[in-house]
């Protein structure tokens, strides 16, 4: 069992970034105001983003290198819209989930400051915790903190499972076409479970805990982490949508309007079917495992952009890491848009969620050409099943993104 929890970390790391926007806020608004309508499209579109994790995670483990360098090895075009995609992440995402750990610390505190305060402040700190760029303590911090959440989020569903239905509530809400209904769904699924981008975080983190660790991570290994990370990712996303359909579904609740509420609301879900006994746990609870997401993408992030300009320079995969400079650049960014950019706290989620389409369909076909290059053995090339599932993954997250920019535009 130790040695089991001890070769988790990446899948549970992946965790940890995808537990929070998408599950906290979409999710649970999924379940809230549409009942269990969408929750095959949940399990859909992350059914539909697997392969682009599981080549990236194959790449890593197979060749001791991040997808910095397999994007390196296939050309600018395609460091280009990596960059393109992490430019988006590096400010807007950590932005985005640092604003929602915020909302709970002003709701579970009172805290008498804003969302975009507290938020620099966490960054802040999260940003002095990491300084010295150490994984296997960004690690060891989330996956446990990712684990015993995980359990309580399992008991809060089972026991508000009996309230779905409750009181003469349909089940299912009105899923009828519209713009409004349009925005939602690709806002939801722009982030869940993760954007695509996520791929090259996992293959990051795969690489510094082969390098970190005395424990020998082979493919195998490596690849049922990442099962079990993604499946718990997916798990968790449904058992939110639940709770928002049990308790918010055709009631009088109205949708919050800024972090610290919409985090009441949140809580409130718990203590409704938990009972008020549970608040503090379960406050704390939330708040360890959001604040997991800011370390997950404040350790992530500029590890790659500093491996992206590392190669767009010539200095290689193999030269020393400037990963405090970056994240310095992380804070001082994420800093800006809190202060100076952000509108009210839903249409800047929903911004944040959707921009990962522009660059998702591009991410999985470069990961695919990553994982079938000559680097790899012929023996690991992907079955024909999983060629065919990334085909059709592809063809999905196209027509998405094609959504997205005409929604936009239009």
């Amino acid at each position: 069992m130790h040695k089991w929890f001890a070769k988790l970390g990446p899948g549970l790391m992946l965790a940890a970034a995808a537990v929070g926007v998408s599950h906290l806020v979409f999710a649970t608004q999924a379940g809230a105001e549409y009942g269990l309508s969408f929750i095959w499209l949940i399990v859909l579109i992350s059914v539909l983003k697997y392969p682009a994790f599981r080549f990236a995670i194959d790449y890593a483990s197979l060749t001791d290198r991040s997808l910095v360098h397999a994007y390196a090895q296939i050309g600018r075009v395609a460091m280009v819209w990596l960059f393109v995609a992490l430019a988006v992440d590096i400010f807007i995402a950590t932005a985005a989930v640092a604003l929602v750990t915020a909302g709970l610390f002003i709701s579970v505190f009172e805290l008498p400051y804003s969302g975009p305060q507290v938020a620099i402040a966490l960054c802040l700190v999260t940003g002095v915790i990491l300084i010295n760029g150490h994984y296997r303590k960004a690690e060891r911090i989330v996956k446990t903190l990712v684990l015993v959440f995980s359990v309580l989020v399992l008991v809060a569903t089972m026991l508000a499972l009996p309230e779905l239905g409750s009181g003469g509530r349909d089940l299912f809400g009105d899923i009828t076409p519209s713009r409004s209904l349009a925005v939602f769904a690709i806002a939801m699924t722009g982030w869940m479970p993760m954007p695509i981008t996520g791929a090259i975080f996992i293959s990051m983190w795969a690489r510094e805990k082969k390098a970190s660790s005395n424990l020998a991570i082979e493919h195998e290994s490596a690849r049922h982490d990442l099962n079990f990370g993604w499946i718990l990712t997916i798990g968790l996303a449904v058992c939110f949508a639940i709770m928002g359909a049990a308790i918010l579904f055709q009631t009088d609740r109205v949708a919050p309007a800024s972090a610290g509420a919409f985090a009441a609301e949140l809580l409130s879900i718990f203590t409704t079917v938990v009972g008020d006994w549970s608040y503090i746990v379960i406050a704390i609870a939330a708040i360890a495992v959001m604040w997991s997401g800011v370390f997950a993408l404040m350790d992530a992030i500029p590890r790659v952009t500093a491996r992206i300009v590392d190669h767009m320079s010539g200095r290689g995969e193999e030269a020393s890491s400037r990963y405090s400079l970056f994240l310095g650049v992380q804070f001082a960014g994420v800093t800006f848009i809190l202060l100076f950019l952000m509108g009210s706290f839903g249409t800047f989620i929903a911004f944040a969620t959707s921009a990962g389409f522009i660059t998702a369909p591009a991410l999985a076909y470069y990961n695919y050409r990553a994982v079938t290059s000559k680097e790899v053995s012929q023996h690991y090339v992907p079955s024909r099943v999983l060629l065919g599932w990334h085909w059709i993954s592809f063809a999905a997250l196209a027509a998405f993104a094609a959504a997205f920019i005409v929604e936009r535009v239009t």
